[in-house]
C-alpha cells in the first residue's frame, strides 16, 4: 500500500524573487557607497584633512625679498595702502639703483606671485624716458598688488638733502604744476580752460600741432615751456622722436636744435626736458644745452626723469635760473593716484616752503585736477614756475 505523497513547496512569485534580488543589490551598493566614504574621510584625516591655503604674503616683504637678489636695499622700497571701490590695493614702490636689472627684476616677480598661486602682470605707465621704469598689477593671496619701478631716490634720502630749505615760520608754502606733452591736439587749448592760469603747459616742438598749440595756451596769458625732447637711457618706447638732444653732439649741433624747437614752441619762459635721461645725466650734453639758453633768459625746469641727473647742477653753474620737479602726479594715469601724487606734492610744499609737481595733459589728469585745486589748504597757494625760481 502507498503512503502519503510529500507536501509541493510552494513557489514564491517571479516578481517578488526579482524584488527581492534588487533589494539584495541595494542594500550591497549602500554599503559600498559607505565603505568608500569611510576609507576618503579616513585618507582626508591622514593627510590633515583640507590642507590651508597659505597666508598672504606681505608685499614689502614679498618685494624686498626679490629686489635684494639684485642689489636693490630695503629702504628704496616704500610700500602704501589705499581703499578702493575694489577694495584695499598694496602699492609697493621700488626705487631703483644705477643699472638695476629691469627685465630680469620683473620676470622674477611674476614667477615668485605665480609660486604662490597669484598673478602679477605688466600694466602701462604714464611717464617713461627713464623714470617709469614699470608697473606691475595683479592678485597675491587674496590681496590686490601694484608694483611699481621708479628710476629716482627714496623720497626719504632727497627730504634729508632738501630738509635746509624748509619753509619760515607762517609762511604760505608755495606750489607750481606744470602739465607735460602738449602739442599733439589743438583740444587741450579749450581744456586747460578749467584750469587755474598758474597752471603751466609744457608742449614739445616735435608734435603734430606744436606751433599752434603754444599760441593757444599763450593767448589765455599761461606759462609756457618747451618740453625739449632729450635721449633716454634704455628705453623701450617710441623715443623722444625727431630733434632730439643726444650724447655726443658737437655743441652747435645742440645749440641749433635747441633754436629750431624755440622757433616752434614761441613765447616760452623756460625749458624742461622730454625724457632724457641719458643725456640729463651727461654734462657736456647739458653744459651745450645751458649755453644754448644763457642769452635768452629763460629759465630750466629738470623734470629728474634719473637720479643722476646733472642738469640743475650745470645750469646753476652756468648761471641759468633752475628748479627741478619734486613729483610726478600721473605716473600711473588713475583717479586714486593722481590725487595721492598731488597730496605728496602738497605735503612737500608744506615741508620744504615750495615744490615743483609734474603731469601731463591727459583729460583724467585735467579732470582730477579741476576737481581738486579748489580745495587746496589755506596755507597752500598755486603759483607759475618763474615764481618759484631765485
Amino acid at each position: 500500500m502507498a503512503g502519503p505523497s510529500p507536501r509541493k513547496r510552494r513557489r514564491q512569485p517571479r516578481s517578488r524573487r526579482a524584488a527581492r534580488a534588487i533589494g539584495i543589490r541595494g542594500k550591497s551598493a549602500l554599503a559600498l557607497l559607505a565603505l568608500a566614504v569611510a576609507v576618503l574621510a579616513y585618507l582626508a584625516w591622514r593627510s590633515g584633512r583640507i590642507k590651508p591655503s597659505p597666508a598672504a604674503p606681505e608685499a614689502g616683504e614679498f618685494v624686498r625679498g626679490v629686489a635684494a637678489r639684485f642689489g636693490c636695499s630695503p629702504d628704496r622700497i616704500t610700500v602704501e595702502r589705499s581703499e578702493g571701490p575694489a577694495g584695499p590695493l598694496f602699492q609697493v614702490t621700488v626705487h631703483a639703483p644705477r643699472a638695476f636689472p629691469i627685465d630680469r627684476f620683473v620676470l622674477d616677480l611674476e614667477a615668485h606671485a605665480h609660486n604662490l598661486g597669484g598673478r602679477l602682470e605688466p600694466g602701462p605707465l604714464m611717464e617713461k624716458g627713464g623714470y617709469g621704469l614699470a608697473r606691475l598689477e595683479g592678485n597675491v593671496g587674496g590681496a590686490r598688488w601694484r608694483v611699481l619701478v621708479l628710476g629716482e631716490e627714496p623720497p626719504t634720502r632727497r627730504a634729508k638733502r632738501e630738509a635746509a630749505t624748509g619753509r619760515p615760520a607762517g609762511a604760505l608754502a608755495r606750489l607750481a604744476i606744470v602739465l607735460d606733452d602738449a602739442g599733439e591736439s589743438l583740444d587741450v587749448v579749450k581744456d586747460m580752460e578749467r584750469l587755474p592760469l598758474a597752471v603751466a603747459v609744457a608742449v614739445l616742438p616735435n608734435a603734430a600741432r606744436s606751433a599752434e598749440v603754444a599760441r593757444g595756451l599763450g593767448a589765455q596769458g599761461r606759462e609756457l615751456l618747451l618740453h625739449m625732447p632729450m635721449e633716454p637711457l634704455g628705453n623701450h618706447g617710441p623715443g623722444p622722436g625727431e630733434g632730439a638732444v643726444t650724447v655726443g653732439l658737437p655743441a652747435q649741433e645742440v645749440l641749433s636744435r635747441v633754436e629750431r624747437a624755440l622757433a616752434v614752441v614761441g613765447g616760452v619762459r623756460g625749458i624742461n626736458n622730454h625724457m632724457g635721461s641719458r643725456a640729463s645725466a651727461d654734462r657736456p650734453a647739458m653744459q651745450a644745452v645751458m649755453d644754448a639758453l644763457r642769452s635768452r633768459g629763460l629759465y630750466f625746469l629738470d623734470s629728474r626723469t634719473t637720479p643722476e641727473t646733472v642738469a640743475e647742477d650745470v645750469a646753476h653753474q652756468t648761471g641759468i635760473p633752475a628748479l627741478h620737479r619734486d613729483v610726478f602726479l600721473d605716473v600711473v594715469s588713475e583717479p586714486e593716484a593722481i590725487r595721492r601724487a598731488l597730496q605728496q606734492a602738497v605735503a612737500r610744499a608744506q615741508a620744504q616752503g615750495s615744490a615743483v609737481a609734474i603731469g601731463h595733459v591727459h583729460p583724467l589728469t585735467i579732470e582730477i585736477l579741476a576737481h581738486e585745486l579748489p580745495r587746496l589748504g589755506a596755507d597752500v597757494r598755486l603759483v607759475r614756475p618763474s615764481q618759484l625760481l631765485r
